[in-house]
């Protein structure tokens, strides 16, 4: 069947439209709105603020190959895939799903969640790249193979330059948005196309509840900025021994737990600096930093700034 057909079909099922390009989510599927871009054949963006959404109708989009790259403008969502594999996903994080795979569940956070959605239809998409760019280097064969044979959905914290993209997608100009939009969203699939997931010989397998027990430690991180928790704190605040907690971190997110707690202190650092409330010295306070130019350093080094410039 036609990618154009199916997507519509599918988009039919779950919602009904409000008007040419929005629609409100059914009852039996959740609670939110999207709205709905066709960028060009077999590749859509789809904006979403959903506050409920229970997955259906998975076999209704696995007639074609397709991958969907989602980006968490804000909120808090968690997947069980079909093959009981979890991932989760928070503010800024992206997550490429293959129709090879779908949810089963999905727990979105209580304040709901914002996010951009971009559906590549893979047999349409490789054609309209190599008429875009005048090749034949997008080979319909290999575009995403690493993301189709992935065992779960692919979570990652976005990069600057997506981030950046994707920042830029939500503030599109009045005066030719539409063309903006096709642009981004044509870098987005570039930049994310040889993403792979584990292979399977080097994927570890946790129970459910060791998972669990690792979102919660990222919760815990996220929440609690201010605090100086140690990895062994947080390891018996979860019930998990350190080298596992570790491990498992690691393995699900590929930053260590340091890394993770460092980048979300240096993103409440930049809005609380941009709110124009508080000292440089208040602001390493309130992200957990003792003293102003060891905060300072940290954020130079990974903004490449100072938090004054910035």
């Amino acid at each position: 069947m036609d990618s154009q057909k199916l997507f519509d079909q599918y988009m039919q099922l779950i919602s009904s439209g409000d008007s040419e390009q929005t629609y409100r989510l059914k009852s039996a599927t959740g609670e939110g709105i999207m709205r709905r871009y066709n960028v060009s054949k077999g590749i859509y963006y789809i904006y979403s603020e959903i506050e409920k959404y229970y997955p259906g109708y998975q076999e209704q989009k696995r007639f074609i190959n397709y991958i969907e790259i989602m980006y968490m403008v804000e909120g808090h969502v968690d997947f069980e895939m079909e093959n009981r594999r979890y991932s989760s996903a928070d503010t800024g994080d992206v997550c490429i799903f293959s129709s090879q795979l779908g949810a089963r569940k999905c727990i979105v956070g209580n304040k709901g969640m914002r996010c951009i959605s971009i559906v590549v239809c893979i047999d349409d998409a490789a054609g309209e790249l190599n008429r875009l760019f005048k090749t034949d280097t997008f080979d319909k064969e290999k575009m995403y193979s690493g993301a189709m044979k992935a065992d779960s959905c692919i979570c990652f914290a976005a990069t600057a330059r997506l981030k950046s993209v994707f920042t830029e997608m939500m503030q599109l100009p009045d005066t030719y948005g539409d063309y903006y939009r096709k642009l981004l969203t044509y870098q987005v699939i570039i930049a994310t196309m040889d993403i792979k997931g584990r292979k399977s010989g080097d994927h570890q397998y946790y129970c459910k509840d060791t998972e669990s027990k690792v979102h919660k430690a990222r919760k815990i991180l996220g929440t609690e900025i201010s605090e100086n928790i140690t990895i062994e704190g947080l390891a018996k605040s979860v019930n998990l021994n350190r080298t596992t907690l570790q491990r498992v971190f690691k393995q699900m997110y590929g930053l260590t737990i340091y890394e993770y707690r460092t980048q979300v202190r240096i993103q409440e650092a930049k809005n609380l600096i941009l709110k124009n409330k508080y000292s440089i010295t208040e602001i390493a306070g309130m992200c957990g930093y003792s003293n102003a130019s060891k905060f300072s350093a940290v954020f130079r080094k990974y903004t490449g700034i100072t938090p004054r410039e910035y």
